[in-house]
C-alpha cells in the first residue's frame, strides 16, 4: 500500500498540549485472529497517546493481510491522519494510515490491531 503524507496535523496546532509518543516496543510480538496467526514482528512500534490505552503498530511486511478482509470503513483523525480496516468475519478487527500527518510518518502503512478482535501477545 502506497503511502502519502498530508502536511502538518491540524490537531496538534488546535491543541498543542496533546501528546503522543513513538518508541520502538523491543522484543518479539505475534498476532492471531480468531486463531490465526496474521502477524509476527521484531519491528513493533508502540504509540501512547494522552487519554488512549497504548497501541501497538506493526510493519506491513509483517502482517498477513491477506488472512483479512479490507473494509469499507474509513475514519480520520486530525492528530494521526487518514485511516482504513481490515475485517474478518465482517467485523473491523485492525486499521493502517495509508495517508498521515507529518509528525506520525512512523506509523504510515503499519497495521495496528483492536485487543479485544485480536489476541496480541508479546513472546
Amino acid at each position: 500500500m502506497e503511502h502519502k503524507t498530508l502536511g502538518p496535523s491540524p490537531g496538534a496546532a488546535r491543541a498543542p498540549e496533546h501528546r503522543i509518543r513513538i518508541a520502538e516496543a523491543p522484543g518479539r510480538w505475534k498476532v492471531a485472529v480468531d486463531g490465526v496467526r496474521v502477524a509476527d514482528s521484531t519491528g513493533v512500534l508502540a504509540l501512547d497517546e494522552d487519554g488512549y490505552d497504548r497501541v501497538l503498530y506493526f510493519p506491513p511486511e509483517d502482517v498477513a493481510t491477506e488472512k483479512l478482509a479490507a473494509s469499507g470503513t474509513q475514519t480520520a483523525c486530525p492528530f494521526k491522519g487518514e485511516a482504513r480496516y481490515y475485517a474478518k468475519d465482517g467485523e473491523d478487527v485492525a486499521w493502517t494510515y495509508p495517508a498521515v500527518y507529518d509528525e506520525m510518518a512512523p506509523i504510515a502503512g503499519y497495521v495496528a490491531f483492536y485487543p479485544r478482535r485480536a489476541e496480541i501477545e508479546e513472546m
